[in-house]
């Protein structure tokens, strides 16, 4: 199970974070995150169909939305969703629906999406255990989801070390357990989930909902509403 003793809200430090996020990003990829990206981003393109509904929530400055566009999906299949308006503002140029919203509480009807990402955001927020309750409950029967996240894993070497003291320094996460988050998903009725290989701080996981209705992450209704 998670730590349940983090319940620090980071939302307003990625406010002010956004304007040099990418540039900070990429050097997390580039020196922890790198292989747990790709295989994220592997899975997407294996279960992605241009017509599915896709929320890929915390959606940051829009990368993901932008390479799969650019690969063939509709716009108008594709929903970001993140907390902060500064954000939001860096997707301004991508033409699809745009979602002012928290993991913890997401506006959509139980098993909206096809596929649901989210990555490098589960961490960030301070109840992860809620956040992924509430990812799995808008998964639609037969559909997946695609987490990566900075994991409590064994850094590889010294800059595994720095990039993970960065991240701690900064406060904008924490170190989630990958094996946690597996039991944590098919504890949910209808989930089974499974890891990615990958080294160094950071892991990718794989979750499909199975079952014909999910009960345990029920929810009602909750109206869209455009930031």
């Amino acid at each position: 199970m998670f730590a349940r003793h983090s319940r620090r809200d980071r939302a307003g430090q990625y406010e002010k974070l956004a304007p040099r996020y990418d540039r900070l990003h990429h050097r997390w990829l580039r020196h922890a995150g790198g292989e747990a990206q790709a295989a994220l981003e592997a899975l997407v393109r294996a279960l992605a169909t241009s017509d599915m509904k896709l929320l890929d929530a915390g959606c940051g400055t829009g990368h993901l939305a932008r390479t799969l566009i650019a690969e063939g999906m509709r716009p108008k299949s594709i929903t970001l969703l993140d907390p902060s308006e500064a954000m939001l503002a860096r997707c301004a140029d991508i033409p699809v629906l745009k979602i002012k919203g928290r993991l913890e509480a997401l506006p959509f009807e139980d098993g909206a999406f096809d596929l649901v990402t989210c990555v490098w955001a589960l961490e960030t927020v301070p109840d992860p255990h809620l956040a992924l309750t509430e990812l799995c409950r808008v998964v639609r029967p037969g559909g997946a989801l695609c987490l990566a996240f900075c994991a409590d894993e064994p850094a590889r070497g010294l800059a595994d070390c720095l990039m993970r003291q960065a991240l701690l320094y900064r406060g904008t996460g924490q170190f989630l357990s990958c094996a946690g988050l597996v039991r944590d998903i098919e504890s949910f009725d209808g989930f089974e989930a499974r890891a990615i290989p990958s080294q160094g701080p950071a892991a990718t996981v794989l979750a499909r909902r199975t079952d014909a209705l999910v009960q345990a992450v029920s929810r009602p209704k909750v109206e869209l509403e455009k930031p």
